[in-house]
């Protein structure tokens, strides 16, 4: 993981460039180069998609010496990329081919109502024939598990609380469902005397197994 971290920013940019190439004949590029070009933002706080296309067209009038009125169209477009969701290429790769399908979708096939409809689904298909062979495919939703650092699970019902932060602390905090007694069980906590070995989890599942015998 610690590699992909470290070549994570050159691999969107090359992989950008290269579908724009491979797909659209460099068009995303072309539109967006007025604007300073597709923006690549890398985010901490995008937790509930693994990605998002943004794009936003201005409509510049100007007026020539000869009284005519010329229009420019300046296309703003940026993806963002979740950083806790994204932790591998073969994700990026796929998470970063979606994204420029809702970009193609927007700024060449002009449609803006179903990101999700015809259009998406016609790019999707190009997208997913011409890098086959890198493990791509474009589907209509990200279906991928956020690798979270803490979890607690529930002793009694077995719900799990899923946290970037070690922002439960069991001593003061219950279930949300049931009320019952929460758990860390990634990662596990380890006890010292009278628990030399154990996590925190097996500890508290024998003890209370015993007081059931």
């Amino acid at each position: 993981r610690k590699a992909f971290t470290e070549r994570k920013h050159e691999l969107t940019k090359s992989f950008l460039h290269e579908l724009d190439d491979t797909i659209a004949g460099g068009k995303i590029g072309e539109l967006a180069a007025p604007c300073g070009g597709v923006k690549i933002v890398w985010s901490k706080k995008l937790n509930s998609t693994a990605g998002r296309a943004n794009w936003r067209r201005e409509t510049v009038r100007t007026r020539g010496e000869d009284g005519e009125v010329v229009t420019v169209y300046r296309h703003h477009a940026s993806i963002e990329l979740a950083e806790k969701v994204i932790d591998d290429e073969d994700r990026l790769l796929n998470v970063l081919a979606h994204e420029y399908c809702h970009l193609t979708t927007f700024m060449i096939s002009n449609m803006r109502t179903n990101p999700h409809g015809a259009e998406f689904k016609s790019w999707a298909t190009k997208v997913s024939r011409a890098f086959a062979s890198r493990g791509v495919t474009v589907t209509t939703k990200h279906s991928y598990d956020i690798a979270y650092k803490y979890i607690w699970e529930c002793a009694s019902c077995g719900h799990e609380f899923k946290r970037h932060s070690k922002s439960v602390d069991p001593t003061r905090h219950t279930c949300g469902k049931c009320k019952g007694t929460l758990v860390q069980t990634k990662p596990p906590v380890r006890k010292g005397k009278g628990g030399e070995g154990k996590g925190e989890y097996q500890v508290f599942v024998k003890e209370n197994f015993q007081k059931v015998k």
